[in-house]
């Protein structure tokens, strides 16, 4: 006896329902899905790593001066050199954004590393020209460095 499956086919005697081209076409379809679903997470997985090691770049080190980035942003003119660095040093005791500006002008907030606070490293350093080094990390225009050390600059 012959059965019909959906539309106006016969299937042969000894014919599964799995064997209609129509369910063929399906079969293949959710194959396609499957291989497009594991290229993209394996692209995906592939483009992630590349982005780690982009953030594993080498240290960088800048000469500047360490300032707190409240003053500076309030009176850029007077928040930095030797005769700001009491106020500064008190800002950044109070847990303030600590910065550090280059001698391009290039303004960088200061990080530490593992989610610490760099402010006990950094807070000598202030108002003096100093060398950093770090890792540089910049998202959507801010820039940033993750402390790494910081010294007296060479005259």
């Amino acid at each position: 006896m012959n059965k019909q499956i959906g539309s106006d086919r016969l299937l042969k005697p000894g014919c599964r329902p799995t064997d209609t081209p129509t369910l063929r076409r399906i079969d293949m379809k959710r194959m396609l899905v499957v291989a497009m679903t594991v290229i993209l997470a394996t692209s995906a997985i592939a483009l992630a790593g590349d982005e780690a090691k982009k953030d594993k770049a080498a240290p960088v080190t800048m000469t500047g001066e360490v300032l707190d980035l409240y003053c500076y942003m309030g009176h850029p003119e007077s928040a930095t050199g030797a005769e700001h660095a009491k106020c500064a040093s008190a800002c950044i005791g109070k847990g303030l954004p600590i910065g550090f500006l280059t001698a391009d002008g290039t303004i960088y907030l200061i990080i530490g590393k593992d989610h610490e606070s760099a402010s006990a490293a950094v807070t000598e350093w202030v108002g003096k020209q100093s060398t950093l080094t770090g890792y540089v990390k910049e998202q959507k225009g801010m820039k940033a460095v993750e402390l790494v050390s910081i010294a007296a600059a060479k005259s």
